[in-house]
Parts: structure tokens; C-alpha cells; sequence
């Protein structure tokens, strides 16, 4: 792998999620860790973000090491778990969807997210608002990336944009059903327990 192959997944990402698409759909180890590394990036920038938005203390060198780390695999393992249930939910309306190939999309998709550290520091060497801007940049970049995933899945599985969303839509909709019931019962559960 060369650095014009790494900048070519960087530049699909952003301007042509369908030819990212064509180029992930090929089943390669690369993929993984081309994933890996940009999900390590986006963590990485996100960290610097953040910092730049506080003054810093000692505690910083603890955040940029075992902080970078637990947010890295925090983000893999989310990344996982929900290209799992994204692939569980093509499989059942007939698609022939390969989890391998949705992971490297969710994952690659997150490329815009490395742009949070030039909103941050334009904000924060202006003094204007840095922390508002911060909240609206990260919302706006990963409605970005959801976009860039939503035309992956979409040209791979040839869906139009609106059922590639609900697609999309759909596995966080459930886990957040199932989390609010889970959450209920086990409040029930307390107060049964205190009273």
C-alpha cells in the first residue's frame, strides 16, 4: 500500500462515496486497516478538538494516551456492533450483505469527522464561541459521514437514497427502543426493590 492508494480513500470518501463503494467492495485485508487508521485519526483529532476548547492540565498526556485508546476501541466496537445489525437488517429484506464490506463503509465514512480540528481552531483564534462551534461542526460532519455511508450502501446494494437511510435508520431506532425498555425495567425493578 502507498500513500497515493491511502490519499485515494481519503478523496473518495469526500467527493465520491460511489466509487469508494466499488473500491471497498472488493473483499481485502487492506480495507481493515486502512479503517483502523482513519477511525485512530478521527479519534486523534477529535482528542486535539477538545483540547483546544479548556486550558490544559497534567491530565492531558493521560487523555491523549489511555483516553485515545478507550475511544478507539470504544468507536471500533461500536463501528462492529452496528455494522452487525445494519447487515442482519439488509440480510432480512433479501440483500446479500457482507459485514466486511459495511464496516470498512461505516468506518470510511467517518473521514469528514478529521476536519473538526480546523472549524475548532478558526472559532478558537477568533474568540468567538469555539465550544458552539465545536457541537455544531461534529453534528455537521457526521451528518456528512451518515451521507457518505448511506451513498456507499446505497450504490453497492443498488437501493434508492430514502431506503438506504431508513436501512441505515433502522438498527439505531431499534437498539434505542430496546435500551429505553431495558432502562424502564430496570427502574421498575429499583423502585420494587426500595419499596
Amino acid at each position: 500500500m502507498n500513500i497515493l492508494q491511502f490519499i485515494d480513500y481519503f478523496y473518495n470518501a469526500i467527493v465520491d462515496p460511489e466509487k469508494l463503494s466499488q473500491i471497498i467492495a472488493v473483499e481485502e485485508r487492506r480495507h481493515f486497516a486502512i479503517s483502523a487508521i482513519i477511525v485512530a485519526v478521527v479519534v486523534f483529532m477529535d482528542i486535539v478538538a477538545q483540547s483546544l476548547l479548556t486550558v490544559q492540565s497534567g491530565f492531558f498526556y493521560y487523555k491523549l494516551t489511555y483516553g485515545f485508546v478507550a475511544l478507539f476501541l470504544i468507536n471500533i466496537v461500536g463501528i462492529v456492533i452496528y455494522a452487525g445489525l445494519l447487515t442482519i437488517t439488509l440480510q432480512i429484506a433479501g440483500y446479500q450483505a457482507s459485514g466486511g464490506f459495511i464496516i470498512n463503509a461505516l468506518a470510511l465514512a467517518q473521514v469528514p469527522r478529521i476536519f473538526i480540528v480546523p472549524v475548532v481552531l478558526i472559532f478558537h483564534s477568533l474568540y468567538f464561541a469555539p465550544v458552539f462551534f465545536y457541537s455544531l461542526g461534529s453534528l455537521v460532519l457526521i451528518l456528512w459521514s451518515i451521507i457518505i455511508a448511506m451513498r456507499c450502501v446505497s450504490q453497492r446494494y443498488s437501493l434508492e437514497a430514502v431506503r438506504a437511510i431508513g436501512y441505515l435508520v433502522a438498527p439505531a431506532i431499534v437498539t434505542g427502543i430496546m435500551v429505553f425498555l431495558i432502562f424502564v425495567a430496570g427502574v421498575m425493578v429499583l423502585i420494587g426493590l426500595l419499596s
